[in-house]
C-alpha cells in the first residue's frame, strides 16, 4: 500500500530542515555589494539599558566598554533590569535626531544596536519580554528604521550573539563573557546547571527572524561577537546567514559570526566571503588597508562604545576627518560611533563633532564618496584617493613653497584644480622624475584636509624610482 504525504506536510517539513546560503557570481557580490563600497562612511549608534547606568555603578566609575557595565560589575540580570529600567525612557523624537545627525555628519548608512550582550532587545519581540515593547511600550526599532528611511539612509542593524539575560547562554568554557563569572558571583550554585545551549541558539534564530522579516528592507546585518571556542557552527552559522537571506536577498553581513573583534585586523589572512561579506578592525585603521578584501574600521568618539558621562576625552573632527580621508585611500569604510544617552539624545560633544565632520564632507565628499584605494605611492603630505582618470589629492601638511609631488608618470597632459574651488582654475602642473609636481593655491587651504584634483592617465612611479 502506498502511503501518500499531504503537500502541505510535505512543505513544512521542508521548511524546518536547515537552510544553505546560495552560490554567488562575482558580478552578482559586486552589484549587492557596490552601495557599501561606495559609501565610505557610515553613523554607529550603541544604545541599551546600559545607557542609563552612564558608566558609573554603586558608585564606581567604570572605563572602557561601558555598555559592558553588566559584565564589568557582575551584576544579574535582575538586579541589572530593576534598576535600570525605570530610566529608559526615550524621547519621542530620538530616532529622528539620530537619522537627521547621520545626514548631516554626511553618513550614508547607520548601524543601531537591535540588540547588544545586555539581551535588551529594541524590536517588539514576540519570544521574550525583555524588550523596549514590553518596557515602554513602543517599537524603537521601527522608530529607528522609519527614521533613517525618511533621511534616504542605508539601515544597518546590530545584533549580538551574546546574551546575559537568557536563562540557557552558557556562562562558563565558551570564552565568551558572562557576568555570572564575575568575582563577586564566585560562591553562587553552579551559574551553568540546566543551561542548554542549543535552546539559546534556537531563540536566537527565532529573534534574527523576527528582525529580518517584519521591518522591510535592511541593509547591512552587523553581527557581534565569537570566540575562538565558540564561534560559526556553534551559532548554526550558515543556517542563520540562510535564514536572514531568505527574507533579505540584498543584506551585507560582516564576518563576526566567525570571527571575534581581537582577531579582526591587519593579520586577517586570507578573507572567506562563505563566512561574512566584510570584516571589521576594531579601534584602528590597518596600517596598509586590507587589499581584495571588503572592510570597514568602526571606533568610538572617546573610550567607550555606550554613553559614560565622565569619559569626555573626545576625537577632535580634525581626527574625524583625516580618519575618513585615511580610510577611504586605504579602500575601506569608517563606522563612527555615536552614544546617545538614555532619553535617545545625543551628547553635545558628539553633535558638534559630526557636524563638524560634515561641513566638510559636503564641501569634499567628491574625494570620498565612490572612491578606490590610493593606486599609486604613499605621499608625505596626506593621502591620495582615486576615481577612473582622477586622482584626489589630500594635503594634511601644507607645503611652504605650495607645491606637491603626485608619484605618477603620466601618459599625455595632466590638469589639477582645487576641489573647493567652483571655477575650476587650473593648477600649474610640471613632469619631473619624480612624478607630477602641483602647485596648490593656498587659498583654498582647509585646516582639517585640503584637496586638490589631478585629472590625468599613467603609470604609478615606485617610491625611490625616477622616471625613465
Amino acid at each position: 500500500m502506498k502511503t501518500f504525504f499531504p503537500i502541505v506536510w510535505l512543505a513544512g517539513l521542508l521548511a524546518l530542515l536547515p537552510q544553505t546560503l546560495k552560490a554567488e557570481t562575482t558580478s552578482e557580490r559586486d552589484e549587492r555589494m557596490r552601495w557599501w563600497r561606495e559609501a565610505r562612511l557610515g553613523m554607529f549608534v550603541h544604545w541599551g539599558l546600559y545607557s542609563g547606568a552612564e558608566g558609573i555603578w554603586d558608585g564606581q566609575k567604570y572605563g572602557g566598554g561601558v555598555e559592558w557595565i553588566q559584565n564589568q560589575a557582575g551584576v544579574p540580570t535582575a538586579e541589572y533590569a530593576a534598576r535600570l529600567r525605570p530610566l529608559f525612557k526615550p524621547n519621542p523624537g530620538f530616532a529622528r535626531e539620530w537619522a537627521r545627525l547621520a545626514k548631516v555628519m554626511g553618513a550614508q548608512y547607520v548601524v543601531f544596536t537591535s540588540k547588544h550582550h545586555e539581551g535588551f532587545a529594541l524590536h517588539d519581540s514576540k519570544v521574550t519580554d525583555y524588550d523596549a515593547k514590553d518596557f515602554c511600550g513602543r517599537d524603537l526599532f521601527k522608530e529607528i528604521v522609519k527614521a533613517l528611511r525618511a533621511e534616504g539612509l542605508r539601515v544597518g542593524v546590530y545584533y549580538s550573539v551574546i546574551d546575559w539575560h537568557h536563562p540557557d547562554f552558557p556562562v562558563k568554557n565558551t570564552g565568551l563573557p558572562h557576568p555570572l563569572a564575575h568575582k563577586r558571583n564566585q560562591n553562587l550554585p553552579d551559574p551553568d546547571a540546566g543551561r542548554v545551549m542549543s535552546r539559546y541558539v534556537d531563540f536566537m534564530h527565532q529573534q534574527v527572524e523576527e528582525i529580518v522579516s517584519h521591518y522591510g528592507t535592511l541593509d547591512v546585518l552587523w553581527w557581534d561577537w565569537s570566540s575562538q571556542q565558540t564561534q560559526g557552527e556553534s551559532w548554526r552559522a550558515q543556517e542563520l546567514m540562510a535564514l536572514v537571506r531568505k527574507h533579505q536577498p540584498r543584506i551585507i553581513m560582516n564576518n563576526r559570526l566567525y570571527h571575534s573583534p581581537n582577531v579582526n585586523g591587519d593579520n586577517l589572512g586570507i578573507f572567506d566571503i562563505t563566512k561574512g561579506d566584510f570584516t571589521t578592525p576594531e579601534q584602528h585603521i590597518p596600517a596598509t588597508g586590507m587589499p581584495g578584501v571588503d572592510w570597514e574600521a568602526c571606533m568610538t568618539l572617546n573610550g567607550t562604545w555606550g554613553y559614560s558621562q565622565h569619559d569626555l576625552n573626545w576625537k577632535s573632527a580634525e581626527m574625524l576627518v583625516r580618519n575618513t580621508v585615511d580610510i577611504a585611500s586605504k579602500g575601506g569604510n569608517y563606522l563612527i560611533n555615536a552614544g546617545p544617552m538614555v532619553d535617545g539624545s545625543i551628547p553635545e560633544a558628539i553633535r558638534i563633532r559630526f557636524q563638524e565632520l560634515g561641513a566638510w564632507m559636503k564641501e569634499y565628499g567628491d574625494s570620498i564618496y565612490a572612491t578606490k584605494a590610493n593606486p599609486l605611492s604613499a605621499v608625505p603630505y596626506g593621502r591620495i584617493t582615486a576615481k577612473p582618470g582622477k586622482y584626489y589629492l589630500h594635503v594634511f601638511d601644507w607645503p611652504k613653497d605650495n607645491r606637491i609631488i603626485v608619484p605618477l608618470k603620466p601618459a599625455g597632459a595632466a590638469k589639477a584644480w582645487m576641489l573647493a574651488d567652483s571655477k575650476h582654475q587650473p593648477l600649474v602642473c610640471e613632469t619631473t622624475p619624480e612624478g607630477v609636481v602641483v602647485t596648490l593655491k593656498s587659498g583654498f587651504q582647509n585646516p582639517y584636509a585640503s584637496v586638490a584634483v589631478l585629472e590625468a592617465s599613467g603609470t604609478a612611479i615606485k617610491p625611490g624610482a625616477a622616471m625613465k
